[in-house]
Formats: C-alpha cells, structure tokens, sequence
C-alpha cells in the first residue's frame, strides 16, 4: 500500500497541470467586466421595427470579444466557465428583446443554473451559481425600474419569433450542455486512461526496481554472510550498523546483540579504546589501513586479526563512519613463528654441519696426504728393492723370479699411479673455479699433438672442429679434455686407422660437445659403470686405473653440464658432454695439419 501511495505521490496530476490559455486572475476579471457591461449594453432586439447603427455596432462588438474568450479560454483548463459565461451573456442580450421577464428568456436562466450545478464541484459550482442568480436579479431589477427598456410583441408574428427564439437558445443550450458534458467525460476520460497507464508503468517500474534492489540486497547479504572474513560497518559514533556472521561468531554474540552497539560491549575495555582511536583516525584523515589487533575473542581465548579499514562515505562524499574487513590469522603468526623458530633451529644446524663438514674436509686431506705419504714411502721401498734385487742378483735368479720382480715393479708403479689419480679426484670437488674463455679447439690441437709425439709411429687421423669456445675453468676443462682424448688415444692402438674427432652438435646453450673414435668401443649394457671409479669394462692389455672417466664426469658437473657415452664393440666410441654458457661456433678449414707429423690430419667438421 506504502507502496502504491508513493508511485501516486509521484504521478502527475492532471487537473493541477496548467494547460496553455488565459491565466485564472485575467479571466476572472474579464468575466466581471463583461458581467457589468451586459447591465449597461442591453440588446434590445425587436424583430418589427430598426435599430439604432450604433446599438447593432455594440452588439456586434461585444458577441465578437465574447467569441474571441470563448475561443481562447476552450484552449485551456477554463473552458467550462467560458461556455456558462457567454450562455449567461447571450441570454442577457436577449433579456429586453423578447419581452423580458414576460418572455421565455428567464426559463433559461434554470439551464445555467443545472449547469452550474453539474459540471463545478466545490467553490466554483456556488461561484458560478452565485454569478447566474446575480445577472438574473440584476436583469429584473433593472427591468423593474425602467419598463420602458422591454420590448414587447405587437401582435402575433413576434410571439412566433420568440416561440423560435425560445426553442433555438434551448436547443443551442442543451446542445451546448451535451456537448461540453460529453467533451468533459472524453476528455477525463482520456486523463484517466493515461494517468492509469503512467501508474501502472510507474508502479511496475517501481516493483521492477525494488525487486532487483531486493535481490542485489540479498545476494550481497549471501555473499557477506557467507564469507569467512568478519565484514562490518561503523557509524560516525562507533555504533555498528553491519555485522556478518562471521563478525559475530568471533565475538561469541548474535547480529541482533551486536547492531547499535560499540566496541566497549565486545572487547575489554583497552582494546575497544585502542579501536576506537584508529576509527576516529581513519574518519579524521580518510585513509584505508592494514592494521592488525590481538583481540579476546567471546570465548576468552587471544586472537590475532588483520584487517583492512576504511572510512565509509555517504551519496555527497562525507565521512558517515568506518568499514573493516578482519581475517582471524592467529594460526598463520603461529605458523609462521614456528617456521621462524625452525629456521633458526636449520641455520643453526646448517652452520655446524658446515663447521663439521670443513673440519671432515680438512681431515680427509690430511688422510690423503696422509696415505699418500705413508702408502707412497712403502711403493718406494718395494719398488727400489726390487730395482737393486734386478740389479745385483740378476744372474743368480731363474727366469721366474725375475718374472716376479718384474711384476712386483709394475703393481708397486700401478699402485702408485692409482694413488696419484686418487688424490686428483678428490681435488676436482675442493679446487676454487676460475671461469674464462676456453678454445677446446687449440687445447685439443696441443693435446693431440703430445699424444703423437709420445708414439709418432702410429697412424691417427684427428679431426678437431674449431672456435670451440666456451666459458669455464682452464685447468678443469683441460685435464677432462686429456683424459677423453687419452682414452680414445688408449683404445684405438690396434685399429691401423685410427681416427679421432673433437667436435659439437647443436649451438648456442644447447650445444653439445663429443669426442669420438672408432676403436674397440663397448657394450652399451654396461654403460652406467664407465663413469664410476675403478670401474673397467676393459682387459689389462689397456692401460689405466679407470679414473679417467669419473674424473671427467666429476669436471662437467661442476661446470653445470652432464656427460654420457654411447658405442658398440669393435665401433668406436663416443662421449658427449654440455657446457652450459658455450659460445662455440664451427668454421669450416679453419684448422690445418700438424707438422711434422705422419699421418696427422685436422680437419674442421661440418
């Protein structure tokens, strides 16, 4: 119903709006002039003999003006007192010309005054019927005191005429009547039509919006009450005048026990001070902050809050109060102090594992020193005894024992040799890097080079790609370098031509570099233990401690790459490894031969 009062309130009223015509003090004032000039320019109309020019004139001049406010009153919200004001006139310009009170003139008067009483409501039906009684007064008052302004008929024709006259002015006036009635009922009920139309589309408007504001209304209370963040709202007095469930589920009290009260019946008394404070801070400078609050929750228990506060505006921009959004976070600081906690505790132990760790280090160089020196000193002892038995009791021993002299010799210099390559190995992990630019192309001419020179009888063809470029420590690279290419040196003995190729695949930080030769190879079944230490897949016709491998392997991990071998029995070899940060690029013929040496060849890849 509230409803339905306000779209009417809003409804335009019709018979209020002003229509385009005379404005009502004009026209009421039009209307007494001509009330008055009606008692003084009386039409006596006598249908036998002539009138005066100048009576014909002012009638004339009086039914035009009486036309012409007709004509402009119809246009606006006059236009029934305008039809009652000239019926009253042209009865009163008839009154003195059709005998006056004796004629039928005055039985009119009994149609203005229905009229008045059924198109006026109010004041302005008495209004109107004041108006017609006064000219009809005023008419046999004034016929009262000067007879002689009526008229009469002198004989029969002039009743016929007034017989005429009575019937056509009642005619004209319930013509007139019927007319303006039905014109009154079209026309309201054309008002009625559209004053009902705009309500009800102004009423379904309405309902349209209220139901959407409904259902906004609603799913922001679903999404605020469905939130786990407490959600509230603040007046300017700290009275709370939102609150979601969350909110009263942290302070142990209903949403209805919450709304109109402040901080200080939910919190102990210092922390609702302290809030109060920060919200009279953010209304003060209407800024948004993150504070966060250890607050005692409605079980007693302290909790811990971050949230984000605001002030709260109203349609003109003026502070009204606070917002806050507040997450409960008790258990994240807990988690976090228990990761700081455990942190701490980690870093402590990382430190003195590494103490333990660098004192382990140092002790297991002072072993390898250790060993070294005390392993080594009995080698030398063996293989000197050894030396001097061949040297002194050569000719007093068969020819076995001297076999085991010999052999005696041999596995005191392998043993010594493994040491050595033991010690190596265990340097590779602890030596410091220095990274630079490295040509493998001219490390592996100079090693190629070596290797031809320590056996120039044999037949190696080497092939070496150049501007083998990379970034990486000098030393490392090299001694992996020496090692590839010692083995490949090593296991193409028997082949009569030998071949052996440095290059790379592939540019940029994809580049991958191999050595490959085309000597005994080996079984692909057993590759996983070429790269371990002592691990041989090889007889004791192929010198070496098996070392060389993981040492190279041990070399590309700390540069950050991998290495991995592929081959067949009796089809070579080849092992690849990747440097990561290798510029390397490959110019075809950039490398000649060797000089000096048979059978050498370099040549760039392609």
């Amino acid at each position: 119903m509230c409803e339905a009062n306000a779209v009417m309130s809003e409804t335009p009223d019709l018979q209020s709006v002003k229509q385009p015509g005379m404005e009502q003090s004009l026209f009421r004032l039009l209307c007494l002039c001509a009330g008055l000039l009606s008692l003084f320019f009386l039409a006596p109309v006598d249908f036998t003999i002539d009138l005066p020019r100048h009576i014909v004139l002012l009638d004339a001049v009086f039914g035009l003006c009486a036309l012409a406010l007709y004509w402009q009153a119809r246009r606006g919200r006059y236009l029934l007192k305008s039809l009652l004001f000239c019926y009253l006139v042209d009865l009163s310009l008839c009154w003195f010309g059709v005998n006056g009170s004796q004629g039928s003139i005055p039985f009119f008067y009994f149609t203005g005054f229905v009229y008045a009483l059924i198109f006026f409501r109010g004041r302005e039906r008495w209004g109107c019927l004041a108006f017609a009684l006064a000219d009809i007064a005023l008419l046999l008052g004034l016929e009262y005191l000067h007879p002689e302004l009526v008229l009469g008929y002198p004989g029969t024709t002039p009743r016929l005429i007034d017989a005429l006259v009575a019937i056509g002015l009642n005619g004209a006036s319930c013509t007139i009547m019927l007319w303006s009635l039905l014109s009154s009922y079209d026309r309201e009920h054309r008002d009625l039509k559209t004053a009902n139309a705009d309500l009800r589309r102004s009423i379904a408007e309405r309902v349209e919006a209220e139901q959407s504001l409904r259902q906004n209304r609603e799913l922001l209370h679903a999404i605020i009450d469905g939130t786990s963040d407490s959600i509230y709202a603040k007046d300017a007095q700290g009275r709370y005048i939102l609150v979601n469930s969350a909110a009263a589920q942290l302070t142990g009290k209903s949403v209805e026990e919450i709304l109109g009260r402040d901080d200080g019946f939910l919190f102990p008394a210092e922390e609702a001070r302290q809030l109060r404070e920060l919200d009279r801070e953010i209304m003060r400078t209407g800024a948004v902050c993150q504070p966060e609050h250890q607050l005692t929750s409605g079980s007693g228990q302290s909790v811990v809050v971050h949230a984000t506060k605001g002030p709260l505006r109203d349609g003109d921009g003026q502070v009204v109060g606070v917002f806050g959004i507040s997450r409960d976070v008790t258990d994240s600081r807990r988690v976090e102090e228990e990761i700081r906690l455990l942190n701490a505790e980690l870093d402590l132990r990382v430190t003195e594992r590494t103490l333990r760790l660098e004192a382990a280090i140092k002790e297991q160089e002072s072993f390898c020193y250790s060993v070294s020196h005390d392993l080594r000193a009995p080698l030398r002892h063996i293989n000197s005894y050894s030396a001097i038995l061949m040297e002194e009791c050569a000719e007093q021993l068969p020819a076995q024992g001297l076999d085991y002299l010999e052999r005696i010799r041999s596995s005191s210099r392998s043993m010594g040799q493994l040491i050595d390559d033991l010690l190596e190995l265990s340097k590779i992990g602890r030596s410091q890097m220095l990274p630079s630019s490295v040509d493998l192309s001219e490390m592996s001419w100079k090693i190629c080079r070596r290797l031809q020179n320590v056996e120039p009888e044999r037949q190696v063809e080497f092939q070496v790609a150049s501007n083998l470029v990379v970034h990486g420590d000098r030393v490392l690279l090299h001694r992996a370098l020496v090692n590839l290419l010692d083995n490949a040196w090593k296991y193409t003995k028997t082949r009569g031509a030998a071949r052996i190729e440095v290059g790379r695949e592939g540019e940029g930080d994809q580049a991958v570099f191999f050595v490959r030769d085309n000597g005994v190879g080996f079984d692909m079944a057993y590759r996983d233990k070429l790269f371990g230490a002592f691990q041989r897949l090889h007889g004791p016709e192929y010198e070496g401690t098996g070392i060389g491998l993981a040492t190279v392997k041990r070399i590309v991990k700390r540069h950050g790459g991998r290495v991995w071998a592929e081959g067949a029995l009796d089809e070579g070899a080849t092992i690849y490894f990747t440097l990561p940060g290798a510029s390397s690029r490959m110019t075809p013929g950039a490398l000649v031969g060797l000089p000096g040496s048979p059978r050498i060849e370099l040549q760039a890849s392609r």
